[in-house]
């Protein structure tokens, strides 16, 4: 169903409207008196609201309702939702709180709610309402006043937080066009929203302020299918460890909501920034000016300690300030100082008198260069508060437009308190005025990395369910487990199973003793924490000691062909939030110590699988580092893969765990191997 009775509705009710100051039905109705459709109040207390006839009930209304704004207490709304339901309202928003995030008999409460409210969609509860300020729809609890309309929409679950970032963004001139507050997400989901507004002709940025995430696998293909058109700005809250889940592989210990989120949002194509200011300022970014066509920054100064600082964060951002060439710093110089600096940044000095007519110059200078793909000013002191400097900056940036330059433009403000509104000549015309180096450095790499993979971004591929594996849960024996990874052509040595010392001892020599001797105990996770593992036998009597020292463990011994590599990790699980998802990392007895995985919801494409490699702190190891020969990278790739479909095709799998696969140079095989079966995942 369509999201337009939520925000492109013609008939509103407000459920609870009031004259009365302070009642949550009056500012609600105050804020819809811009509305261009019309508004009913719903109401017992008084035969009018704001001179318009009430009625008691919404099955008195007569004709179709397109949004009833619910503002009433909580154990109301349930009945409520039952008029609405019988009236054909296409959805309702619930502002009240004091459902699911308030308990058990909170959560009651809110499934009465849904099965009351059937095919009426349900915005909240416990939200702080919803906008579309291009038609005065200000169905909210806060934010009255005329606000302009713009292209950027804002979904926040925090009603609270969501309402200060939205006075911030006021504050700052940022425009939104739609604001959605999610609340507790009893019926609409984010990737609902996203998808809706990616339709949307009058939304080019979307920004999504998370608290908690259910829907893990369909939000990133909502963002997925949207940020090779739109970008998707998106602040999680709660992104501290709250412990790894109680994992039995090294995959599933270093899988937590965390990592697998940030891995989700990257694949998918989403800005992930740290903070709510951070969201703003990319947005603002974004929507305001076009997107760098490369990676390369000039900035102007009149301070060179700030324009060395700003140079330092852009370069920590991947956002280079190359030389110029000599002909441009030639050409510029003649402008400059003589105690100026030409090269970049741009250094004019603190030359007052000149600041109207250098600022404008060398903004407009350096758009058209050819030379770089986004120009800095740095707006310091007298410069940020010279309106005739504020103007000429406003009117170039104006005139490269006209004249179809797409260089964007993006000022640092670095100014005391009261000169902030100043900025205002720039901000209100577009271009983005954020406060201090790191602010401008932090937005100006989002849209420097987005602009380089939006054209990249492409959609998932296809994974089919393949026939059930027919184990119980629990860990697949060796062998068998080496058959389905065969399967799924991912090499493992010859490997063979022995129960006496002398059965060890033929396996052994069957290999011309180049082995590897290790438990097959399904009880110990990590072998080489408890000895599980022995190398380097040369001799019977060896093969036979380290037969009896590993039986202690199990009775079972496993005799497996030496391979030497590079040890990596892969892995794979399949986690409640975001479903199946792939890891890649240096593997080893340290793996968890290290840190240096990557993951993926799966499944990937071999560019996927290849970037998470190159993306790896260790990855010059598997390159060639110091003289090393290269590595079979493309072979480590296909495992990648393969694991990805082996845990997307098979959702009975709860975990893989290769570890290590040993990368050689002409080969990659997984000599350690463990995978369990988890049905109640499913």
């Amino acid at each position: 169903m369509s999201l337009d009775p939520v925000f492109n509705p013609t008939r509103v009710a407000v459920v609870g409207a009031s004259d009365r100051p302070g009642k949550v039905g009056s500012v609600i109705w105050r804020n819809l008196s811009g509305f261009d459709g019309e508004v009913i109040p719903v109401t017992t207390s008084a035969e009018q609201v704001g001179g318009v006839p009430t009625v008691a009930a919404l099955t008195e209304i007569e004709g179709r309702v397109d949004l009833a704004i619910l503002s009433t207490p909580a154990r109301a709304a349930p009945s409520i939702a039952r008029q609405a339901a019988a009236q054909g309202v296409g959805a309702m928003v619930v502002l009240a709180g004091g459902f699911a995030e308030s308990g058990p008999e909170g959560a009651d409460l809110q499934a009465e709610l849904v099965e009351a409210a059937g095919a009426v969609r349900i915005v909240g509860p416990n939200c702080f309402g919803v906008q579309n300020i291009a038609r005065g729809l200000n169905a909210t609890i806060t934010m009255a006043g005329d606000i302009e309309p713009g292209r950027v929409a804002l979904i926040t679950q925090s009603g609270a937080y969501g309402m200060a970032i939205h006075s911030m963004a006021s504050d700052e001139r940022l425009r939104f066009g739609k604001v959605y507050s999610s609340g507790n997400k009893a019926d609409i989901n984010d990737p609902e929203i996203i998808r809706y507004l990616h339709s949307d002709p009058q939304t080019d940025v979307i920004c999504l302020l998370a608290e908690s995430v259910t829907d893990g696998s369909e939000l990133a293909a909502a963002i997925r299918a949207t940020s090779p058109t739109k970008p998707v700005i998106v602040a999680k809250t709660g992104r501290s460890e709250a412990g790894a889940r109680a994992a039995q592989s090294h995959t599933g210990s270093m899988g937590t909501d965390h990592a697998l989120f940030g891995a989700a949002m990257r694949q998918a194509g989403a800005i992930t920034v740290r903070s709510g200011l951070e969201m703003l300022d990319v947005a603002r970014v974004l929507a305001e000016q076009p997107l760098p066509g490369g990676s390369r920054a000039a900035i102007i100064t009149n301070s060179g300690g700030v324009g060395v600082e700003l140079s330092d964060m852009l370069g920590d951002e991947g956002v280079d300030v190359p030389e110029l060439s000599e002909d441009l710093q030639s050409r510029i110089a003649e402008r400059l100082p003589p105690i100026g600096g030409a090269g970049n940044p741009v250094d004019m000095t603190p030359i007052w008198s000149r600041f109207a007519e250098l600022y404008p110059w060398l903004t407009d200078t350096l758009a058209r260069s050819g030379e770089v793909d986004v120009v800095i000013p740095i707006l310091l002191q007298r410069a940020a508060l010279d309106e005739a400097t504020l103007v000429g900056i406003r009117d170039t940036v104006a005139t490269l437009r006209a004249d179809g330059n797409r260089v964007p433009v993006v000022c640092c403000w670095v100014t005391p308190r009261e000169g902030r509104d100043r900025a205002d000549v720039l901000q209100t015309e577009g271009i983005p005025c954020l406060e201090w180096p790191e602010r401008v450095a932090r937005a100006v790499g989002h849209a420097v990395r987005y602009s380089a993979i939006r054209s990249e971004l492409t959609a998932a591929p296809a994974v089919e369910r393949a026939p059930t594996l027919p184990f119980p849960d629990g860990p697949i024996p060796l062998l068998e487990a080496a058959d389905l990874l065969a399967d799924y052509g991912i090499r493992t040595p010859p490997s063979e199973l022995c129960r006496t010392p002398d059965q060890a001892v033929e396996a052994a020599d069957r290999m011309d003793y180049q082995v590897v001797m290790k438990t097959t105990s399904p009880e110990v996770a990590h072998r080489t924490e408890l000895q599980g593992v022995r190398m380097g036998l040369a001799s019977d009597e060896e093969i036979r000691s380290a037969f009896y020292d590993l039986t202690r463990l199990g009775p079972e011994v496993a005799v497996q062909l030496l391979v030497k590599g590079e040890e990596m990790v892969v892995g794979a699980l399949q986690d409640p939030v975001f479903g199946p998802v792939v890891m890649v990392g240096m593997g080893g007895t340290l793996v968890e110590l290290m840190q240096d995985v990557r993951f993926a919801l799966a499944p990937i494409t071999h560019a996927e699988a290849r970037d998470m490699l190159e993306s790896l702190t260790g990855f010059p190891i598997l390159a060639g580092y110091r003289g090393r020969p290269p590595v079979d990278v493309s072979g480590l790739v296909e495992v990648v893969v393969r694991t990805a479909r082996l845990i997307g095709e098979h959702p009975e799998l709860g975990e893989i765990d290769l570890n290590p696969v040993l990368v050689g140079e002409t080969g990659t095989v997984a000599v350690d191997w463990k995978l369990y079966i988890d049905r109640t995942l499913r």
